[in-house]
């Protein structure tokens, strides 16, 4: 295990854009807006529980809205992810990713009390895994810390959204919530 590194460098297989749905919080879309001037309405989809089976029922960020479950995504293409170039396997919003992004493969343990012990790789994480370089941990620890925080700020707006009994609610509703000045789509 890594205290204050781990063994990891990716070769940009792509099984992370390809393979793993990403599930951005609202500040993570707000900063892909910003960075790369995208609409969020072209870049984000609301999938299902049968899309997901990795997120449980209890998650508390599944939108509800007309009585079915919804979970807020980067859209996905026959390629993976609207951002993966699909022949150089690169991110065209690497600058601007989602924290999830981030800090995938790397997976926190933490002891009993909740304080870091350390960074591992996922253990079933699809991509080779190849271990010819050193990260450091303590930047992986500051970004899963701001993830926390945005994870909270996402479960309150989450909230929000699914009490509203609006009449005419609908799912993409709630990314007017959070992004001023982007007009909804028609």
């Amino acid at each position: 295990m890594g205290k204050d590194t781990v063994h990891f460098k990716c070769h940009h297989c792509g099984h992370c854009c390809r393979d793993v749905i990403c599930l951005p919080t609202p500040w993570d879309v707000i900063r892909l807006v910003r960075e790369t001037g995208k609409n969020p309405y072209e870049f984000l989809e609301f999938i299902t529980p049968d899309q997901i089976s990795e997120v449980a029922k209890s998650d508390p960020t599944w939108l509800l809205c007309g009585g079915k479950r919804y979970m807020m995504a980067l859209r996905r293409f026959e390629h993976g992810c609207c951002f993966l170039h699909p022949k150089t396997l690169h991110c065209a919003a690497y600058d601007a990713r989602p924290l999830l992004c981030r800090l995938y493969p790397f997976d926190l343990h933490e002891t009993r009390a909740g304080e870091f012990k350390s960074f591992t790789l996922h253990s079933n994480v699809g991509c080779p895994r190849h271990r010819d370089a050193l990260v450091p941990t303590a930047p992986l620890y500051d970004l899963y810390l701001t993830d926390r925080d945005h994870q909270e700020d996402y479960m309150d707006l989450v909230g929000v959204f699914n009490r509203s009994r609006a009449r005419d609610k609908q799912i993409c509703d709630f990314i007017a919530m959070f992004i001023a000045g982007i007009a909804r789509p028609k």
